[in-house]
């Protein structure tokens, strides 16, 4: 049994895009939470092939049959062609900005390799697998933050290395996030790829406002990490908001008008700062609020028909549980 983190990307979502990033050199400020995807997998058992319930029930005789993309590629790299059954599960529905796609994929290299991968080795594999053997124009930050968990700052080379830094935040300060960043279920789940797709070619054809747009968010990771050390949520919760406002220039599909409702109702409710995670286009909205205004937020986004996720920081990443 193994399993990964799902994440929060707090500043420089987008800046990991290799489109970005072999360019200019990316930055991203993200943390694991403790919602996580499980994979569970069992060998020996009576039958041929491989029995899985991924994304939808299958049994195959080879890895290519596989409809799950991601369960394709780590099969392809690591099954050794004996019965195996899988199943997996997650705290959240995919495609809802949180790094699903990418937890999954860590969990399950993590749980069929046969000798233990580092959280680098898995993180490397992952992005390897999204990015090069599927073709999708994302970035790599959520198989690093799955793999290695905890508060991390990432750095993307234009030369395709990636540099993980630890950041120490401070146990009251990780309470206070605890307790004051809410996440809200807006019911909309899309695809980041195709999502993506329209930004990372507005990059890659010179697009000054995209690329000024990605620049601005690059620096608020350095303005972000210097409030998380310095115990600042409310700046934080600025900071998320002005993440917003430049992203939203993105794309014209990055929100959707029932978010941007009840954004506006939970500023006025008092939250200081929020965005859509992920590529936007729906899945979770993460706010801040203060102590004072949590309730009043909470009922202003709820009154939207929005479901609240509760969840913690988390410095655990992707581990193995194996029996005899």
């Amino acid at each position: 049994m193994s399993s990964a983190p799902l994440r929060i990307s707090l500043a420089g979502g987008g800046t990991d895009l290799p489109s970005y990033a072999r360019r200019f050199g990316g930055s991203v400020l993200g943390s694991a939470i403790d919602l996580r995807v499980t994979v569970v997998g069992h060998t020996g058992s009576a039958g041929h092939g491989i029995r899985a319930c991924l994304d939808s029930c299958a049994h195959s005789q080879a890895p290519d049959a596989q409809i799950n993309p991601f369960a394709r590629e780590v099969l392809r790299r690591h099954w050794d062609g004996s019965p195996l059954r899988l199943a997996s599960f997650g705290d959240v529905p995919g495609g809802s900005g949180l790094g699903s796609s990418a937890a999954f994929c860590v969990a399950l290299l993590a749980g069929m390799s046969r000798q233990p991968l580092s959280p680098e080795q898995l993180a490397g594999a992952a992005g390897d697998i999204e990015t090069r053997s599927l073709g999708r124009p994302v970035g790599r930050q959520d198989p690093y933050l799955s793999a290695y968990g905890g508060m991390r700052q990432l750095y993307f080379d234009r030369s395709g290395g990636v540099e993980v830094e630890d950041v120490e935040v401070d146990a009251e300060t990780i309470r206070r996030l605890d307790d004051e960043l809410l996440l809200f279920f807006t019911g909309t789940v899309r695809d980041a790829g195709e999502m993506l797709a329209a930004q990372n070619a507005r990059v890659v054809h010179g697009d000054r406002d995209t690329q000024w747009r990605l620049h601005e968010i690059k620096e608020l990771t350095t303005v972000a990490r210097k409030a998380l050390t310095e115990g600042d949520t409310v700046s934080l919760g600025n900071l998320l908001g002005r993440h917003w406002e430049l992203k939203c220039g993105l794309g014209t599909g990055v929100s959707l008008p029932s978010v941007d409702r009840a954004y506006r109702d939970a500023l006025a409710a008092g939250a200081t700062g929020g965005k859509l995670l992920g590529a936007g286009g729906g899945g979770f909205l993460l706010l801040h609020a203060p102590a004072h205004a949590l309730d009043d937020v909470r009922a202003a986004v709820t009154a939207h028909d929005f479901t609240e996720r509760v969840f913690r920081m988390s410095a655990r990443g992707a581990d193995v549980m194996r029996c005899p």
